[in-house]
């Protein structure tokens, strides 16, 4: 199929975006290698947006209809075209709780070295709420891609969530080893996902 986009925009008030039947078929079961249930049907999804970048018109991919692709460096790689394809990667799942569930002060950052300020950033940090985020980490970070939006559902006891990343506009290079990371209450409540590499030209 392709391109997994099928969930217009139907509400942008404030940075929270509210999707058409998030988890809908088609975006739950393209690629058999995505966890049944790991999009929960019928979830309207609370989404924080990164106002520097819009997917409008972008097709998103999941990671294994980007990859064996003889353009990239290696096979496993996510191959996206510069400025016009994005990727949705999972991130943790984590156990619901008072409060985690809601939007307030969210935003999507770079996030700096606590080294040297001067370095390229370490990845990006999402901050949900005040007692919820995320932490993207990627290795030798070049600004390949830009994380675009984070689309949490809330389902049985557990806050789901999906990363949109887009490459961006004549970007040339190879994001390592992705991974997110769920912190909650300014604690680390998951362990690292699966690092995904991204190549883009």
């Amino acid at each position: 199929m392709g391109d997994i986009r099928s969930l217009p925009l139907v509400t942008s008030v404030l940075g929270l975006s509210v999707f058409a039947g998030c988890g809908n078929t088609p975006l739950a079961q393209d690629q058999g290698d995505i966890p049944a249930g790991t999009v929960p049907a019928g979830c309207v999804p609370l989404v924080v947006s990164n106002p520097t970048v819009s997917t409008d018109g972008i097709p998103l991919f999941w990671p294994a209809e980007k990859t064996n692709n003889p353009k990239a460096g290696d096979p496993t790689y996510v191959y996206l075209e510069a400025g016009s394809e994005g990727v949705v990667l999972l991130g943790p799942n984590v156990s619901d709780g008072a409060g985690l569930f809601a939007l307030q002060s969210q935003s999507i950052d770079l996030m700096p070295s606590s080294v040297d300020p001067d370095a390229p950033p370490l990845g990006y940090r999402a901050i949900i709420n005040h007692d919820l985020g995320y932490e993207v980490a990627i290795n030798d970070f070049e600004m390949e891609v830009s994380l675009a939006q984070v689309e949490l559902c809330q389902q049985s006891g557990s806050i789901t969530s999906q990363f949109i990343f887009l490459a961006n506009p004549g970007a040339s290079g190879v994001a390592h080893d992705i991974t997110i990371t769920a912190i909650a209450h300014s604690t680390t409540i998951s362990a690292p996902t699966s690092p995904v590499t991204v190549e883009v030209r």
